[in-house]
């Protein structure tokens, strides 16, 4: 029992009294049967139905989630990760460091909220991470009676619903966003795959809700792209130089060009005006010095399949289904010279800032949340909050090594390689690209030494989870980008799960060939040799699984498959998953003892040993790598080597220090000052508090358009569930009526006419100035109304012959298409009237106030609008 987490941690002492409620429960829990369990949680769903109080029953819930973990993965929360869940259900971010136990944590809050049989959704950064937690905490959910789902890419909607509908869904944050747009691009309730949102779990959520805070997501369609003027716009770029022609901004990440740029650009293209509105050519001029000048191969994209990918700079991964937007994507493309792809227009988009905040109940999980705990207050109301770790922190963080420049720095990073190896110490490297993980890869081939490479090129990607699993093993050197939300801890001595897997695999492979060329006699004597001291009954189960005829049917991925997949089945009736099982089972406890000398020795040697390559532009991400290592009480060792020309020391280091430096610093010699260190320091806190900022302005600019789609979105939806939308087509008729007789004039008649499609007796008199003394308006309206419900009824009598419903599913469709077609057309117009008002701050105008009233002016032409055109298809429709 944790008798005083809270010592230094005064700000969540509320908890202790929770916490020792817990444990006195737990000595109950443990006494009753599985059943008497699964009992127990049953009566506490139904005690929420009758007083639908949550609160009253976090002790019971929680005990009985760890009773159930205990009993399921043997895994007991500890006092500190009961703390963890707590926090999480306050709706607050829990700061928890690596390797404590942040999936199993989740458990706690999942199933108190899942009482609710409202829903909970847990977010992760990716489809590997969101597969392996629903498979093992799964375990636990089921014992206590709830059903989890599973979101992966390629489900169709079906299986979305169905597993959105589960007690608990493991989702990514990229498949959970672009289904709820794709819900409100829907014409029918059952392509509609989410239910009401109710409580969210984000894992990474430093990674999600600030990193990618900036990138909105976006469904488009393709346009008309003038591929000839990007190809163009490239080739003319190689003339164009730097200073001269065009300068450079790196730390804004903006290029400027200049007057003899401008100049020189038209003569080239043989223009008379680059801004010539009638032709435009300054975008994609712009777009190509932005990708020729910002954007770099195997930096910020790699080219795969002969297409441009994006590398995310926060996690190393490449990001396929992402694109630059207004041209820069193309422009990349011109410049790789690769096929160009049609440009997109906006159909629906939403940043993640504003999709999370739909959630009346939130909270997340990180290991580095602190440093950015003002933006989580400030815009997602979320505090955070540091969770005690279970053991105290041994690990060693050693100054920062600044050298000269980049020579001098990678040279003594692989001479510190090659000197750690030597002692059997495993090593991680961080590295910020995949250019500079391949450099020192070569660097270590002139030492001759072994090593795995993590960065975002897809034949490293596909091995994500077992190269960061075997970090820790014993001699093994690790080259890895960014190492953000992983997901996979690095135990010392090697990950045993992957071992296990990886043997198994090997002598499962071998014994189907051996059965299938029937040569079992061979098989078992190289069975016998390659695994010493198998048992009997492992040989006896691995021989009747080689006379299995399903298990012979099955190729060497499918077996792979079921080995990574099979802690998802708690009990099989399929007679080969069972016997798999068995051996997994028998492996992985032969294999313990090995694992655990091994975990012994590497502690020995001093664990982990984190060497960084560049400081990061954000303190989080280097806190992320040098908490890969000492997690739970293990030892290890950090340390960051960086050069004078790193781009934060450059661009962000200031004069004086450059200058300091050049005079301390000799060729090949480190330095190890706190001057510097605090400088760096300061320059992280500095580039934050920019990143920052812009964030907020763009959430202050996206509020407006947030607010909107709100309503849009709820009036859609309302169309959607509405059994018949036939009062909401009488009202846009009579309103449409009344808009034109208000603007009454000779030139209405006919307008009213075109309206009803035919011949009216409003046309008895050829001088229109006469009708008012022969009606009065409200007689004209009325008349008019008239005929308006006899159109609907000649209309309604018309379709009837094709079937019943066929009008009312003709209007609700009207509806929604006019509505999905002016927002598109809406964003369209919001994208340009946002890059219009940012000039206007050079005419002492507020471009943000500016903003708000042209969107608001905008917004409100759209009810009429979509009357006007709903009315218009409905009375001209026909069935082909």
């Amino acid at each position: 029992m944790l008798k005083n987490p809270f010592k230094r941690n005064s700000s969540v002492n509320k908890y202790q009294n929770l916490i020792d409620q817990i444990n006195i429960l737990e000595n109950d829990f443990k006494r009753l049967s599985d059943s008497e369990l699964r009992d127990k949680s049953f009566k506490l769903t139904k005690k929420y139905e009758d007083n639908q109080n949550l609160d009253s029953l976090i002790a019971e819930s929680f005990a009985l989630t760890r009773e159930a973990s205990s009993r399921t993965l043997g895994l007991r929360h500890f006092d500190v990760q009961l703390i963890g869940g707590l926090v999480l259900n306050d709706q607050d971010i829990a700061e928890m460091k690596t390797g404590e136990g942040k999936t199993l944590v989740a458990t706690l809050p999942a199933v108190l909220n899942a009482m609710t049989k409202k829903g909970v959704q847990i977010v992760t950064v990716n489809d590997y991470l969101a597969n392996r937690d629903q498979v093992s905490m799964g375990q636990v959910y089921r014992f206590l009676g709830l059903d989890t789902g599973l979101i992966q890419e390629g489900m169709s909607n079906s299986e979305r619903r169905e597993n959105y509908n589960a007690d608990i869904t493991y989702v990514t944050n990229y498949e959970l966003t672009f289904d709820y747009l794709r819900d409100n691009m829907a014409l029918n309730l059952t392509e509609v795959v989410l239910r009401p949102f109710n409580y969210c779990i984000i894992d990474e959520v430093d990674s999600i809700l600030i990193d990618e805070a900036q990138t909105p997501l976006i469904i488009s369609n393709n346009i008309d792209t003038p591929v000839k003027k990007y190809i163009l716009a490239a080739e003319i770029t190689e003339y164009l130089q730097v200073n001269l022609h065009y300068t450079i901004d790196e730390k804004n990440k903006n290029v400027v060009l200049t007057e003899n740029g401008s100049i020189q650009a038209e003569e080239m293209l043989s223009v008379q005006d680059l801004y010539d509105p009638k032709d435009p050519w300054i975008p994609y001029v712009m777009n190509a010095l932005k990708a020729k000048a910002l954007f770099f191969k195997n930096v910020h994209y790699i080219v795969q399949n002969n297409r441009i990918v994006i590398v995310d700079e926060f996690t190393g991964r490449i990001m396929p289904d992402r694109r630059w937007g207004d041209g820069l994507h193309q422009a990349i493309e011109a410049k790789e010279k690769l096929s160009i792809r049609q440009k997109t227009q906006t159909v629906a988009s939403i940043t993640y800032q504003n999709f999370f905040l739909l959630y009346p109940k939130l909270a997340g999980m990180t290991g580095t949340g602190k440093t950015a705990e003002i933006e989580f207050e400030k815009i997602y109301k979320l505090s955070v909050k540091e969770i005690p770790t279970a053991k105290p922190i041994l690990r060693k963080d050693l100054p920062d090594l600044i050298f000269k420049d980049q020579f001098s720095k990678w040279d003594a990073i692989s001479q510190t390689c090659n000197k750690i190896a030597a002692t059997g110490q495993p090593i991680l490297v961080g590295t910020t690209t995949v250019e500079k993980s391949e450099m020192l890869a070569q660097l270590l081939n002139e030492y001759k030494l072994s090593y795995e490479i993590l960065n975002a090129k897809p034949e490293n990607v596909r091995r994500e989870s077992e190269i960061v699993a075997q970090a820790g093993a014993k001699g093994s050197i690790t080259i890895a980008t960014n190492m953000a939300g992983r997901g996979t801890d690095i135990i010392l001595g090697g990950n045993i799960n992957f071992k296990v897997q990886r043997k198994l695999y090997n002598i499962l492979a071998l014994a189907k060939n051996s059965a299938l060329s029937k040569k079992n006699n061979i098989f078992q004597s190289q069975l016998l040799n390659e695994y010493e001291g198998c048992s009997q009954k492992f040989l006896s189960v691995l021989l009747s699984l080689s006379n299995d005829p399903e298990f012979l049917e099955l190729s060497d991925t499918d077996i792979l498959r079921i080995l990574q997949e099979n802690d998802r089945i708690s009990i099989s009736t399929i007679s080969y998953q069972s016997s798999i099982r068995f051996l997994i089972n028998e492996l992985t406890e032969y294999s313990k003892k090995h694992q655990e000398q091994e975990n012994k020795i590497v502690k020995n040697l001093g664990g982990l040993y984190i060497i960084g390559t560049e400081r990061n532009e954000s303190r989080r991400v280097d806190n992320q790598l040098r908490g890969r290592c000492g997690r739970q009480g293990d030892p290890g060792t950090s340390i960051f080597y960086l050069s004078l020309d790193d781009n934060l020391l450059r661009l962000f280091g200031g004069p004086k220090i450059q200058n300091f430096m050049q005079t301390q610093l000799g060729d090949g010699e480190p330095l190890q000052s706190n001057l510097i260190t605090k400088s760096l320091d300061s320059a992280q806190e500095r580039v934050e508090e920019r990143a920052y900022q812009q964030r907020k302005n763009l959430f202050d600019y996206d509020d407006i358009l947030n607010k909107q789609r709100k309503i849009v979105y709820h009036e859609r939806r309302q169309i959607l569930e509405s059994v018949s939308v036939q009062k909401n087509i009488f009202a846009h008729g009579e309103q449409v009526i009344t808009d034109l007789l208000l603007e009454l004039n000779d030139k209405t008649i006919p307008l009213i006419e075109n309206f009803f499609g035919r011949d009216l007796a409003l046309r008895y008199s050829s001088d229109f100035n006469s009708v008012p003394k022969e009606f009065s308006s409200s007689e004209i309206k009325l008349y008019l109304f008239s005929e308006f419900w006899l159109t609907y009824q000649a209309k309604k009598a018309e379709l009837s012959v094709y079937g019943v419903g066929i009008l009312e599913t003709l209007e609700r469709t009207a509806i929604l298409i006019n509505t999905d077609r002016i927002w598109r057309e809406y964003l369209q117009k919001l994208s340009l009237l946002r890059e219009a008002v940012g000039w206007r701050g050079y005419g002492q105008k507020n471009p943000l106030y500016e903003y708000k009233q042209e969107a608001y002016m905008l917004f409100k032409n759209r009810e009429e609008l979509l009357r006007h055109l709903v009315i218009y298809d409905l009375i001209r429709s026909s069935v082909i």
